[in-house]
């Protein structure tokens, strides 16, 4: 009984611990997030409210809720339900970070003042939308992964392997920490430049192995797409005869004249995903590309190309 009683005493003392580091935790990111819309705020003119914030030591996770966006004039421009930050380090890229947008959604009012040219459809819409990154420091691969859901219209969802990564994720880092280091001060044009440099040497180095894109027909893509076609003075015939007719002027086999053609008489999905060979230079694979240009069924194995409609 009594060692019954000890474990209880260390567990309660545990869960009492964590709450309030989870506190201290919330609290610290609290603060740390009033600055960074403080200089957001100071760099646009908007302004932020948000109904609370929770933090999860373990999990390494945080959640805003109930944000309000706030243009510079006082109206509010937009809601958003949730906003779920997980696995982010302040000092390092992370083996597995991810952001999570619930139910954002454009105020009405700031609805009616845009554009006339602008989609009305996607104006209203209610939007999820989520992004991950998995990063290997050791081999220096990445995997990016963006989910966008505009409710009731479509979903789309891309797939990223890249190679050769390290080099912009230090850059990501560095870029970071100048930012918080100026504060709400602007950057001078020297550092801007350092910065941009920074970032496209890093790019230079990175190699796309691997990438798939799906589209999805959420309910209402068919008339999303009608409506867009009809601004350009098209129905959905014209756009089926002129995207058949780039079709034969690419090198693509005819399975994916089929895909695609398939896809734009059905407008319910389309995926698409290619792969290039491992553990070669760009530049030889570039150049292989370029060789099989003449040769549709080859290029679509030697970059693994599979491509699906409907």
């Amino acid at each position: 009984m009594k060692k019954l009683i000890i474990v209880a005493a260390i567990a309660a003392a545990c869960v009492g611990g964590l709450s309030y580091a989870n506190h201290t935790a919330a609290e610290k990111v609290r603060s740390e997030l009033d600055k960074q819309l403080a200089i957001v705020t100071e760099q646009t003119g908007a302004t932020f409210a948000y109904a609370d914030l929770s933090a999860n030591v373990l999990a390494k996770n945080i959640e805003i809720t109930d944000l309000e966006i706030i243009n510079p004039e006082g109206e509010s421009v937009a809601n958003i339900q949730s906003i779920e930050i997980s696995g982010y380090e302040k000092d390092e890229v992370a083996p597995h970070t991810a952001f999570d947008i619930k139910n954002l959604h454009f105020n009405e009012n700031f609805i009616a003042k845009l554009p006339a040219e602008s989609n009305s459809m996607l104006a209203s819409a209610s939007y999820d939308i989520h992004s991950s990154l998995d990063y290997d420091e050791e081999s220096g691969d990445s995997d990016i992964a963006l989910d966008f859901n505009a409710k009731d219209i479509f979903h789309f969802s891309m797939n990223m392997g890249l190679a050769n990564s390290k080099a912009l994720m230090d850059a990501s880092v560095a870029i970071a920490k100048a930012q918080q280091e100026a504060g709400a001060g602007e950057l001078s044009y020297e550092q801007q430049l350092q910065q941009q440099t920074l970032v496209m040497a890093a790019m230079s180095k990175l190699e796309a192995r691997t990438i798939n894109l799906a589209l999805k027909n959420e309910g209402e893509l068919k008339s999303l797409i009608k409506s867009e076609l009809a601004k350009q003075g098209m129905n959905v015939e014209q756009m089926q005869m002129m995207v058949d007719q780039q079709l034969q002027a690419l090198p693509v086999t005819d399975d994916v004249v089929q895909s695609v053609n398939a896809f734009t008489k059905g407008l319910n999905s389309f995926n698409i995903s290619a792969g290039l060979p491992e553990g070669k230079p760009m530049m030889e694979v570039s150049q292989q590309i370029m060789m099989l240009m003449s040769q549709p069924e080859e290029l679509a194995k030697f970059i693994s190309l599979e491509v699906s409609g409907s």
